[in-house]
């Protein structure tokens, strides 16, 4: 049986590796509809690898990432009493030389729970 991913409601398949091939990426991304983002936040002391939770990766130049953070602007709204936005910003290392590479970066965003002391501090600073 063929695996399927959902999205918007459309069932899509799944290669043999578990991949979506280009045309259909391209098809999907091209019809698309406005949605708000809704992440689920990271659990408040989770540890190890969050590479399975929401979250944005980019990579390039300054400009280029500005460029994507600012359509990701709804994503601030997580910036709040119960939940907190993860963001790295880094720049990039060639992985076999270890030097760094000028002008790239890393950004990295997730968000997550904030523990029951935050929350109570946060509420107490709303007034």
């Amino acid at each position: 049986m063929k695996k399927v991913v959902t999205i918007q409601g459309k069932q899509i398949a799944l290669t043999p590796s578990g991949g979506i091939n280009k045309e259909t990426a391209l098809t999907l991304w091209q019809n698309l509809k406005p949605s708000k983002l809704k992440p689920t936040p990271i659990y408040y002391k989770h540890t190890g690898s969050t590479i399975d939770q929401d979250g944005v990766r980019i990579c390039g130049s300054p400009e280029f990432i500005a460029a994507v953070m600012e359509r990701l602007k709804d994503l601030l709204e997580y910036e709040a009493e119960r939940t907190r936005i993860g963001i790295a910003f880094s720049t990039i290392s060639d992985r076999e030389t270890g030097t760094e590479i000028e002008g790239r970066f890393r950004c990295s965003i997730q968000v997550h729970e904030r523990g029951r002391q935050a929350v109570a501090l946060k509420t107490i600073m709303k007034g």
